[in-house]
């Protein structure tokens, strides 16, 4: 499967990446003119500009990524398809001079663990072209990829389609695979782009965003405890907890501050309640934060259920579980029991919910 483009349109143009092709390229036809006419000018041209550990000089980390087997074409071509599907976008988070830092230090770091595995020359951009697809899982890991299979082009994750290529990569390095790949540069590659990104990530280098990998294991993480405390289960504690099953009633205590079972909260009290639950749920939606939204959203509807705002609150939750952290059965019902108190100038909104809903 080859990939020709991604959902992930860069932000800039990618000039870097670019570059980087147009490097290759040109590199390729002076190795070509290099090498006619010589019966051993390849292995030559290898020895001195490729990475061998054998004849090692201190550029050839550097210029191994720009030699490519002058035998096939497809080396060459299929290392810059993958580098422009997936470069693009990720120049584009990285910024151009990081972008080529990090590409030239992945491929560095690829070459030299397959060198000291093997003793024979590496050559190629395989391994700083896989750091690159590590860095755009980690970056987007929603994405799509449109690849070429067969005599059509389809979409498929490209969580999916890097897994399979790395999947590869670990049978092939365990001996199943063809001789003469570099399958060790690859993996090696992979990893150091996942690590380093997530690391850039951590540091605050790079921008996180509600689309990284960062971003997604956080909210992953807060919806286990969120479904946790939603279903009342035992041991609930921390930010989570007035979100259980006893939630309401908490909250409606805290509200009337003395409220008890034989003098339950007046109407006016939870609705003053579910208004600042409202409220906080519109500032965690504000700042990004989801989850906690989806909880003060939830906590309004148990306050104040037939509060004259509840039904868009209701279609606030489902916006957020269809748009932001999508759970179609919570999204299903958040729809399902919208009422006609929702304003006419919400509806349209609420119509084009159901309709991603069902796509």
């Amino acid at each position: 499967m080859i990939p020709i483009a991604t959902d992930q349109a860069p932000r800039r143009t990618p000039v870097v990446t670019i570059a980087l092709i147009l490097t290759n390229a040109l590199a390729y036809l002076v190795m070509l003119q290099a090498i006619r006419g010589s019966d051993d000018g390849m292995g030559s041209f290898v020895f001195r500009w490729g990475l061998s550990r054998a004849a090692f000089e201190w550029w050839q980390p550097v210029t191994y990524l720009f030699v490519h087997d002058s035998g096939s074409l497809w080396h060459l071509a299929g290392n810059m398809i993958f580098l422009w599907a997936f470069g693009s976008a990720v120049e584009g988070r990285m910024r151009h001079g990081g972008f080529l830092a990090f590409y030239l230090l992945g491929g560095i770091a690829a070459g030299l663990v397959q060198i000291y595995q093997s003793g024979a020359p590496v050559i190629g951009a395989s391994g700083a072209v896989s750091a690159v697809t590590g860095a755009f899982i980690v970056l987007f890991p929603r994405a799509r990829v449109s690849v070429l299979f067969l005599i059509s082009v389809i979409p498929v994750p490209a969580m999916l389609l890097v897994a399979l290529y790395f999947m590869m990569d670990l049978f092939g390095a365990m001996g199943a695979g063809r001789g003469g790949v570099g399958y060790l540069a690859h993996i090696t590659g992979t990893v150091y782009g996942m690590t380093v990104t997530l690391a850039l990530i951590g540091v605050g280098a790079i921008k996180r965003t509600d689309m990284d990998l960062l971003y997604l294991l956080r909210q992953w993480k807060r919806r286990r405890e969120m479904r946790a405390a939603l279903t009342g289960a035992q041991g609930a504690v921390g930010p989570w907890a007035s979100a259980g099953k006893d939630g309401a009633e908490r909250v409606a205590k805290s509200a009337v501050g003395t409220a008890t079972p034989a003098a339950p909260p007046s109407a006016a009290a939870l609705e003053r309640a579910a208004k600042r639950a409202r409220d906080d749920a519109s500032a965690a939606f504000g700042r990004g934060d989801f989850i906690e939204a989806c909880i003060a959203y939830e906590r309004a509807l148990e306050l104040a259920p037939a509060a004259p705002e509840a039904d868009e609150t209701r279609l606030m939750l489902a916006l957020i579980h269809v748009r932001k952290s999508p759970d179609k059965l919570r999204a299903a019902r958040a729809l399902d029991s919208i009422g006609a108190a929702l304003p006419e100038r919400l509806r349209p909104l609420a119509d084009a919910l159901r309709t991603e809903l069902t796509t």
